[in-house]
């Protein structure tokens, strides 16, 4: 790990003095003492304090630094928070799973709900962990047990789906309202599948709509998707394609494939949106990308109607799209 020398960090924290209040700049000195005594609370807040920016200049590198020293010195936030920029490689750190393992485990065991659900996930995924449900389920029962709504969100789809967990919808739904008290996007958009297949509660079109809605307007795209659907079919809500293709492009612009198919096949036919054939070849392409079978029907057909200028913008668009989004 770099050390910044201690001359940048003074100069650093004197442009800091400029920008912020003497009350503050007395708050960040007692801080900065307490971390250089040792003291692992105050190292890890001074660690937040460089990613913020406020009393300081943002300076990842001494965020890193003062984290990585915390976490060693038994910080459980700290080391969750080395766990994730071992995990994907933030901050210069090399992408390194067996050191993100680590940290999330040192920091878990000590209680914090984040590391306990993110190892819950590489368990259920595979992803640096062998794949283990019970693992999984068990650390993540343990951070749905202090509050964390994105482990309450996965118990309570786990128990819906019958994988890791043998069904059962009532816990679903338990967990789930666990989840959403919390305005968990997720758990909202669990929550409207839930009414709208009948799964634990009573099918019901329009209160699906309505977990939708409380889901998409968080950007949930799955969300998105599926209100857009409700208003193509007229369930729940009434009819509407230009309230569908707004939903659909929504979760498109995210990436799913299968927005991205609806939304291609509305512009072809012009349903909610001006007909127009480069744009639905260009969402249709991207979708096609993804291995959408769908997709690659309709964009197929649909080059007939084009000419070889058109098709060729279509793709352009498609590549930029891709391009930006990455």
């Amino acid at each position: 790990m770099r050390v910044t020398p201690v001359i940048v960090a003074t100069s650093t924290l004197l442009l800091g003095l400029f920008l912020f209040s003497e009350v503050h700049a007395a708050d960040f000195f007692a801080l900065r003492a307490k971390a250089d005594a040792g003291d692992a609370k105050a190292q890890y807040e001074l660690g937040l304090e460089y990613d913020r920016g406020e009393a300081v200049p943002a300076d990842s590198q001494e965020a890193l630094k003062w984290y990585g020293l915390a976490a060693h010195n038994g910080n459980r936030d700290a080391q969750f928070k080395l766990g994730v920029k071992y995990h994907y490689g933030e901050e210069g750190l090399p992408q390194d799973c067996k050191e993100a393992v680590k940290w999330y485990q040192r920091a878990a065991k000590q209680g914090n709900s984040d590391a306990q659900t993110n190892l819950g996930f590489m368990l259920y995924d595979g992803e640096c962990l062998k794949k283990d449900c019970t693992e999984a389920v068990k650390w993540f029962e343990m951070a749905a047990s202090q509050g964390n709504d994105v482990a309450q969100a996965n118990l309570g789809i786990l128990y819906s789906n019958g994988v890791c967990l043998k069904k059962d919808y009532k816990k679903t739904v338990k967990w789930l309202q666990s989840a959403i008290k919390q305005n968990s996007a997720t758990a909202q958009q669990a929550m409207g599948v839930m009414h709208a297949q009948g799964l634990g509660v009573q099918q019901n079109y329009a209160e699906a709509a309505r977990w939708f809605r409380l889901a998409a307007e968080q950007d949930d795209y799955l969300a998105q998707y599926n209100l857009g659907e409700l208003h193509a079919l007229g369930k729940g809500v009434a009819q509407n394609y230009r309230e569908a293709a707004k939903w659909y492009q929504r979760a498109a612009e995210q990436g799913y494939d299968r927005a991205q198919t609806n939304l291609g096949i509305m512009y072809e036919k012009g349903q909610g949106v001006p007909q127009d054939f480069v744009t639905a070849y260009m969402w249709l392409n991207l979708a096609a990308a993804q291995g959408n079978s769908e997709a690659t029907s309709s964009r197929d057909a649909i080059q007939g109607k084009m000419t070889p200028e058109q098709i060729a913008e279509g793709q352009r668009r498609a590549a930029t799209f891709a391009s930006e989004t990455e």
